[in-house]
């Protein structure tokens, strides 16, 4: 099941209608259970996640690949003739043409390496949008700070088993299942670091 996107509001379905009217125990109140664990566990619940990721991989290969042969073979004189044939004499012009000495040499050597690595860390609040049938929550959160006319996104959305949720209130990015996490800015910082578009399209349509 992927993750659907974050999208630009966040929506929570409303609180159904309480079932008695004019009560001041409200069981759809998420507030009003007294001794209830404060963890997020109904759609609407705001909880914290700690974005802590840092990854890193690497890969190389070598490889090498040699292979040598030589065949020589000459013509040469015998009782019955210098091929094979009585009377047929050949001289050493014609059997250095007839004959063979060849040689062949191959070799192949190839080399690759490749590594990434990459850290993103942060704290955002968010959603519960969702509630699973096996319990699980399904979370969506966004957050936009603008400094300076640059403005900085991130957003997060993916699934939280409940176990996984500390009594804070609070879980690991690690823990999301499906996790989305985007975090990116727009304006003259974001401008300047990206070359022109028509630099873009040279490079694309450069055969070489």
């Amino acid at each position: 099941m992927s993750t659907p996107a974050v999208s630009s509001k966040i929506t929570v379905p409303p609180l159904p209608p309480p079932k008695t009217i004019g009560s001041l125990w409200q069981e759809e109140n998420g507030r009003a259970y007294l001794y209830e664990d404060l963890r997020a566990m109904r759609v609407g619940d705001v909880l914290t996640v700690k974005i802590v990721e840092k990854h890193k991989g690497s890969k190389s290969a070598d490889t090498a690949a040699q292979r040598e042969s030589t065949v020589e073979n000459s013509l040469a004189g015998t009782g019955m003739g210098y091929i094979g044939l009585p009377g047929i004499r050949l001289g050493d012009e014609a059997r250095r043409g007839l004959g063979i000495d060849a040689s062949s040499k191959n070799k192949f050597g190839g080399k690759g390496a490749t590594s990434r690595e990459g850290t993103l860390t942060g704290t955002i609040s968010v959603i519960v949008t969702e509630v699973l049938p096996n319990g699980d929550l399904r979370i969506e959160g966004r957050r936009d700070v603008t400094v300076n006319s640059e403005k900085q996104l991130m957003t997060i959305a993916g699934i939280v088993r409940r176990v996984d949720v500390d009594t804070k209130n609070t879980v690991l990015s690690s823990a999301i299942a499906d996790a989305k996490i985007e975090y990116s800015g727009l304006g003259v910082l974001d401008d300047v670091q990206r070359p022109g578009w028509l630099v873009r399209i040279l490079d694309w349509i450069y055969p070489f």
